[in-house]
């Protein structure tokens, strides 16, 4: 084992993570889809992932009851539990209060567990693209 590599590894991501947190400190972002049932609940739990200094919201124009069942597995497949989310209107929060607005594609629900994972594995590399540009 190469442990030249995994210090280096470590000690990267430490100071990955100290300056991003120092950078991206109380920045509050709202994600904004049309249902906040499936892409905008998901885009930003993985935000809060990269970040637990980002102030994440999500919500939608016209929110559903509740969010997609395959949605909760797909991100539990990924160890983030959205079990008790509940969507939300984006007429009932405060507009002023956000730094940044990320208005997710307005991309179907998935129709079967395989689509899912799909739609996730590409929500993920999105926000993650999101992600960067908010270090510049």
């Amino acid at each position: 084992m190469n442990w030249r590599f995994l210090l280096s590894k470590n000690f990267t991501f430490a100071v990955f993570s100290y300056f991003c947190g120092v950078i991206i400190k109380g920045v509050k972002i709202l994600v904004l889809t049309e249902t906040d049932a499936c892409c905008g609940p998901m885009t930003a739990a993985f935000l809060r992932d990269y970040s637990p200094a980002l102030e994440v919201v999500s919500a939608g124009k016209n929110p559903l009851e509740s969010i997609d069942s395959m949605v909760v597995t797909a991100m539990k497949e990924c160890l983030i539990d959205l079990s008790g989310y509940v969507p939300k209107a984006v007429t009932e929060l405060d507009m002023t209060a956000f730094d940044q607005v990320y208005e997710c594609p307005d991309l179907p629900c998935p129709a079967t567990m395989e689509e899912c994972r799909v739609l996730r594995d590409y929500i993920k590399n999105e926000t993650y693209l999101f992600f960067k540009q908010l270090r510049l």
